[in-house]
């Protein structure tokens, strides 16, 4: 067991607070499929704005990355319509984190998709801050949304704690000067400095101010 000490925490949204990465990868497999490409002929899309996925794509297909990239963003609004329900362990961990310390969403998503999302899965009442892909110019793996955070928070990076669960957004946490808690094991061990399979295996002691983790 780890024990970190913050003055506050930052949370991806997509496969740490919500399982909408799920949503994304199987609409990647689609978009894929359509097109009659296997999954390695384009390079990873987990964690990517859809700018980045349209990008990675149109170099394959040879569409027009704008038109690409205003259906992927179509498809995965209308996807995400589907999810009620948070990942297991949030909204106990959370609840335990209210008048504690400062909170924020840091993520790739669009404000719009994004904020009814958390509005419906009872996540929202959560959370002080939240920053979005709408709010950069870079999206993870830059630090950009991370260090915007911070600045909400009012705090320094180095006494912010991050969950992430992707080596993209990790990355952009870890650049950012945060402290990166990898959930499940797609997190590389040079950015973390604790683990979890998810949110269900973190504690946090409100009169301590120290996440076990």
């Amino acid at each position: 067991m780890t024990e970190l000490a913050c003055s506050a925490v930052v949370f991806d949204c997509d496969g740490t607070l919500i399982d909408s990465e799920q949503t994304w990868l199987e609409l990647m497999a689609q978009l894929l499929a359509e097109r009659k490409l296997r999954a390695e002929e384009v390079s990873s899309v987990r964690g990517v704005t859809a700018a980045e996925a349209a990008d990675r794509l149109s170099a394959v297909t040879g569409e027009r990355k704008d038109e690409l990239c205003e259906e992927i963003d179509r498809r995965y609004s209308e996807a995400l319509t589907s999810i009620t329900q948070p990942l297991p362990g949030v909204l106990e961990l959370l609840s335990s984190l209210d008048d504690a310390v400062p909170t924020a969403v840091a993520t790739n998503g669009r404000r719009a998709d994004v904020e009814a999302m958390l509005g419906r899965v009872g996540v929202s009442k959560h959370m002080r801050h939240l920053l979005t892909i709408d709010e950069v110019e870079f999206g993870k793996p830059e630090p950009d949304l991370y260090i915007r955070a911070c600045a909400a928070m009012g705090h320094r990076p180095s006494v912010v704690v991050a969950f992430e669960d992707s080596a993209v957004g990790a990355r952009a946490a870890y650049d950012a000067g945060c402290r990166v808690v990898g959930l499940g094991d797609e997190v590389p061990d040079e950015f973390v400095v604790a683990r979890a399979t998810n949110l269900a295996g973190v504690r946090f002691d409100a009169a301590r101010r120290t996440f076990t983790v």
